[in-house]
């Protein structure tokens, strides 16, 4: 056996799921497989012909589980026994020695063996730990498991209801094994969203503006919902190629995913992208997003930060680090080494050494921070059924590195339909998750899928024009599950030959920012004609700029009769009442209910002061109450009444002026902090 077959990671999983992917079905508390002695020729998978090739003395008289070669999953331990654990030592790729030794194995001192192939870099070392009931252990790739004993293990419950994890502070709990192991990459079923089917009892929305995004918060309504797509700014595209790089490398400008953000500390907005078709990275200034400057960042450099080719890149601007040499925090792929590396950087110039993943893994990857839970998620492109999304995530940035424990996400599934055959040159392909970029908005995370529709790269090179890559919204409030309802683009390529965001549209690290009472995209968009007149996949890029309503997702509608929207039981800090509402020619009143949904006084329909606006911010007050004060411990519920007029969010403000405690995405435009207080 040679090096090819270690791409089809060899791995003894303990398969559990009648159909991988349906995350809310019972499962059966029985590990399915069979426990095979462990001796040469026995064949180490159900749907393999790959045999043992040495047994050492260590672990003679053992038994191992035979199942298929794709199983992976969390199994707990139902009674203390040892299990034994082999994997390769030092392959570059495939070893997952140090993730065993994290997870609380010892190496037994023997030397390596031979257990399939003959590559030196394959040769496997054995570990051992004694599992106490309650415990969890990972199958993953290139690990065969094995027990003198009985395995006595079980799946890890999959039903949302039964969580003991974590628990956000929106009062979702997680399963104690997280992220969720059993995603199937090769399913065409949509991601479940299992906090929508099991939300909690009582929603804590102290923190940030609430969204109508999703049914998370809505107990019963007869508004109906629409949604809302982007606007192109009427002056785009607002940088475009100029420096001699820029010109001389495709005539190109993107992000990919680089960076857009408002720093605080010079009240400037920062964007970070490449200068040229993998040229070095650069930095432009601006005040409005509208009119950018390229500040010389050294002598003889202009605004280069990079001067090296820069490849897949995402940057992101940290107002939280605790560090300040940790303020800009930088992933790259270097090709040659095959291997991510992340950076850090006070400002720019000069940056840490960089630390490699402990796996190669394809070009477009990203990360993000999600605050809810304080850790950093790196978006990993995988290649099963086209291009998707792998996840893997820590705490610390620089430990970010081990992408060998990243989980399977998500992908293109059903619901996203092919390009039509004839609306695109060589269109009709099956979709693909190109990339995913995210940042915390308010009370929930924002996703933008890059929905490839293609057509196939050779299809594009040959015919010197760029590949389709749609931006579509995703939802989460846990931070993996993703929530996309609408399957419609958010922000498209216009599909004409000679506009210059024709095709293949990115988004950028941090999404969005916030600007008066608008959230700012900015997005690279590819013509395929270079200023030059040459032609090619990658030529003609410029960045330009989108627009939203704040909170504008999504709005609840209520035409010339009133209509209601009863909220689920909620709890909060605030005392103040605010709601993003469009209805100068109508009116929005509420009133708050107990917990066996009556009326509280004097918080009644009648007291309610109308609010007759079209305002991103504003108060919703009753007559006799100059703040809300629900009764001590009991949650409480929202009745919302509106006609002719669109509700978008709402929240309680600690304070009259309205802010939400939420988070600002990529900055707002004076504000000193990315949190709204």
């Amino acid at each position: 056996m040679t090096k090819t077959y270690v791409a089809l990671a060899l791995c003894i999983a303990l398969v559990a799921f009648a159909q991988m992917g349906r995350a809310q079905e019972p499962q059966s508390s029985v590990v399915k497989g069979e426990s095979i002695a462990f001796k040469k020729g026995e064949r180490l998978f159900s749907n393999r012909q790959y045999p043992i090739l040495e047994t050492p003395e260590s672990l003679a008289g053992m038994s191992f589980l035979r199942t298929d070669i794709e199983s992976r999953q969390a199994l707990s331990c139902t009674k203390t026994f040892t299990l034994y654990a082999v994997t390769a030592v030092k392959h570059p790729s495939n070893s997952l020695a140090g993730m065993l030794l994290s997870h609380g194995f010892e190496r037994i001192e023997a030397e390596p063996f031979q257990l399939f192939g003959t590559a030196a870099e394959d040769r496997a070392g054995i570990y051992r730990k004694t599992l106490e009931p309650g415990e969890v252990v990972e199958t993953r790739k290139w690990v065969v498991l094995l027990t003198r004993d009985q395995f006595h293990l079980k799946p890890v419950s999959t039903d949302w209801r039964a969580n003991d994890g974590e628990v956000l502070y929106n009062g979702i709990q997680l399963p104690r094994v997280w992220p969720p192991r059993h995603m199937d990459p090769k399913s065409l079923e949509p991601m479940p969203v299992p906090y929508l089917d099991h939300p909690p009892e009582t929603i804590n929305i102290s923190q940030g503006r609430q969204l109508f995004v999703d049914e998370f918060l809505i107990e019963s309504t007869d508004l109906a919902r629409t949604w809302h797509s982007a606007e192109r700014y009427t002056g785009n595209p607002v940088l475009k190629p100029r420096s001699e790089s820029e010109l001389k490398l495709g005539g190109t400008i993107y992000l990919g995913h680089g960076g857009v953000f408002f720093d605080p500390r010079e009240g400037l907005f920062k964007m970070f992208y490449v200068a040229g078709w993998r040229g070095p990275l650069a930095v432009a200034t601006s005040r409005d997003m509208v009119h950018w400057d390229r500040p010389e960042v050294a002598p003889g450099q202009d605004n280069v930060l990079l001067p090296r080719s820069v490849d897949d890149n995402c940057l992101w601007l940290d107002l939280q680090a605790f560090r300040p040499g940790e303020r800009l925090k930088f992933l790259e792929l270097d090709r040659r080494r095959g291997r991510h590396f992340l950076y850090t950087s006070a400002d720019g110039r000069t940056w840490s050494k960089g630390v490699p993943t402990d796996r190669g893994a394809g070009d477009y990857c990203s990360f993000f921070y999600n605050p809810f839970r304080k850790v950093w998620v790196f978006s990993i492109k995988g290649n099963t059924r086209g291009r998707n999304r792998y996840y893997h995530e820590h705490a610390d940035f620089l430990q970010g590195g081990k992408w060998s424990e990243a989980v399977y996400w998500t992908g293109t599934d059903r619901l996203d339909e092919p390009e039509p055959e004839d609306s695109y040159p060589g269109a009709g392909e099956p979709t693909q998750l190109y990339s995913l970029s995210a940042v915390a908005y308010e009370s929930l995370l924002i996703g933008l899928h890059y929905i490839h529709r293609g057509p196939k790269n050779e299809i594009c090179a040959k015919g010197k024009f760029p590949k389709l890559t749609d931006l579509e919204l995703g939802f989460s409030r846990d931070g993996f599950h993703w929530h996309r309802p609408r399957r419609k683009p958010f922000l498209a390529g216009t599909r004409r030959e000679g506009d210059w965001d024709r095709a293949y549209l990115h988004s950028t690290a941090g999404v969005c920012v916030i600007l008066g009472d608008k959230l700012v995209f900015p997005y690279t968009g590819f013509s395929g004609i270079a200023p030059d007149g040459s032609r090619g996949m990658y030529h003609g890029a410029s960045i330009g700029l989108a627009t939203l309503r704040r909170d504008g997702f999504a709005s609840m509608d209520a035409g010339d009769s009133m209509g209601t929207l009863t909220t689920r039981p909620l709890e909060f800090d605030g005392r103040y009442l605010f709601v993003n509402v469009d209805c100068p020619d109508g009116e929005l009143r509420a009133e708050l209910l107990d917990a066996q949904g009556r009326v509280l006084k004097p918080y009644t329909l009648e007291n309610s002061e109308p609010v007759q606006a079209d305002s991103t911010l504003a108060a919703l007050r009753w007559k006799g109450a100059s703040k809300v004060t629900p009764p001590s411990g009991e949650p409480i519920r929202v009745r919302f009444s509106l006609r002719n007029g669109s509700l978008y969010s709402f929240w309680f403000s600690k304070n009259t002026s309205g802010a939400s405690g939420g988070y600002l995405a990529a900055g707002k435009l004076g504000h000193p902090s990315i949190i709204d207080e």
